[in-house]
């Protein structure tokens, strides 16, 4: 049987999609907002994911099956202002963060606007269900703006260790202490206000505005632009493009619901997430479906399939990096140091490092027993076998491991820092996943090598 997405024969071209110039004129709700608002709330209310920054009790979904009437949550009924009584399902959160993992999860967080902007950001290129325990233990961690203000740099990397994107982590230690300086450690309560506070863009503003302080704010992800894209039957601009971003900010300031903005915005959110995904929608179950003129132009023949909305997202090849790493031991401690404090993975741990012009593994060892000098440290090196791969969004870093050891550490370090950790040591203070390959390179952890005296 054919998806209730995908309808062949096709009348006309199967790729047609409007130029967003020549769809303007038909761009726009044209009296459809209420219906789509009230079909949203009421299927969100129905189908929505317990989460714990939306103050649910555990349990929390951890599946990204989709929605069916027999999984439904059973939650406040009533609209609008379906989160105003939400929380009462939980007792105040008392947090001991000594606690036991098996109690962790029983865990209710109250539903804050603290709670919201960390949730928020974490999502971003990130999976609802990893998120989750990430989110809980931060929430442990630093329960409040004040908290995450006072935490050092390496307490907040560590917290945030393998969740990618490490810049996230970062601006929200800078935003908490902009917060603490400037409005006595509390979120503002206006969208203006929250867009001053630093990595704090439109689209967190609006998420923190609408679901934890209830203003009428818009948002717009990936999700929000796929869902408008077949709602209006093609807006004619690829994904993540300026000109998409563009429209579907003025067409969110239009919809989103006065009476209970934030539910409305998760709603539409959760939508894109679970219903109207990219390549394989779910149009039998989606409570928008009467008013999706994708969905119509694929019924008339117009188009093979509402998939072709949006187009899809110009991509730019990766970067491909050469570098040189020096994997430096003395007894069972490693040399580290830190990556410089802006850019790619800032502040975070590495080995010594250096790029190449090419794969000259020669000319490699030369310049890493180079730049060893000048940390103070005399040293042979030996190539490693068979290079690494490590992948990023936008980069591909090729990596050749220079191996060497020391007898005993230097008496004396020169002034760029130097940091000797086992590499257990170095898991616990929070490392990114390319360290971590490249310490799983090296052998067996520490517990399984036997030790030495440095």
């Amino acid at each position: 049987m054919a998806s209730t997405c995908t309808r062949p024969p096709v009348q006309k071209d199967p790729n047609q999609v409007l130029d967003i110039e020549e769809a303007a004129a038909n761009v726009g709700w044209h009296e459809r907002e209420v219906p789509i608002r009230a079909a949203l709330l009421r299927w969100y209310l129905n189908h929505r994911r317990k989460l714990p920054w939306r103050g649910d009790p555990s349990p929390w979904t951890r599946s990204k099956a989709r929605p069916s009437k027999q999984g439904k949550h059973q939650i406040q009924r009533t609209l609008p202002g379906v989160f105003g009584k939400l929380n009462s399902a939980c007792r105040p959160a008392v947090i001991d963060l000594d606690e036991e993992d098996t109690q962790k999860e029983e865990q209710c967080f109250h539903r804050s606007a603290y709670g919201v902007w960390i949730s928020e950001v974490m999502l971003q290129q990130t999976q609802v269900e990893v998120v989750i325990d990430y989110w809980t233990t931060w929430m442990r961690s630093f329960p409040s703006v004040p908290a995450l203000a006072a935490a050092s740099a390496d307490e907040v990397n560590a917290v945030w260790a393998g969740l990618g994107f490490y810049g996230r982590a970062r601006r929200l230690h800078e935003g908490a202490k902009y917060l603490l300086e400037k409005h006595d450690g509390e979120l503002p309560q206006t969208l203006e206000a929250l867009r001053g506070i630093p990595g704090v863009g439109p689209y967190t503003a609006g998420a923190i505005a609408s679901i934890a302080l209830g203003l009428r704010a818009p948002v717009v992800d990936g999700n929000v632009e796929r869902v408008f894209s077949r709602l209006q039957g093609g807006l004619g601009a690829p994904a993540k493009s300026a000109k998409l971003q563009k429209v579907c900010w003025e067409l969110a300031e239009e919809l989103v619901d006065p009476e209970d903005p934030g539910a409305f915005n998760q709603a539409l959110m959760e939508l894109g997430a679970l219903i109207c995904t990219p390549s394989s929608p779910s149009c039998q179950q989606c409570p928008v479906r009467p008013m999706c003129r994708a969905h119509q132009r694929m019924v008339a023949g117009e188009v093979a399939s509402v998939t072709i909305f949006p187009g899809k997202a110009l991509k730019k090849p990766r970067r491909e990096r050469v570098l040189a790493l020096a994997a430096v031991s003395c007894g069972e401690e490693w040399v580290l140091v830190r990556r410089p404090a802006r850019g790619l993975l800032a502040n975070q741990l590495q080995f010594p490092c250096l790029e190449l012009a090419e794969a000259d593994l020669a000319s490699g060892a030369s310049q890493l027993q180079a730049l060893l000098a000048s940390f103070g440290l005399e040293v042979d090196l030996e190539p490693r076998a068979g290079a690494l791969e490590h992948l990023f969004s936008h980069e591909r870093h090729v990596m050749h491991v220079f191996q060497g050891h020391l007898e005993k550490k230097p008496a004396s370090q020169e002034e760029r820092e130097l940091i000797w950790l086992t590499a257990s040591d170095a898991e616990r203070a929070g490392i990114t996943s390319g360290l971590q390959k490249v310490f799983d390179a090296l052998g067996p952890s520490p517990k399984k090598r036997k030790r030495r005296s440095c």
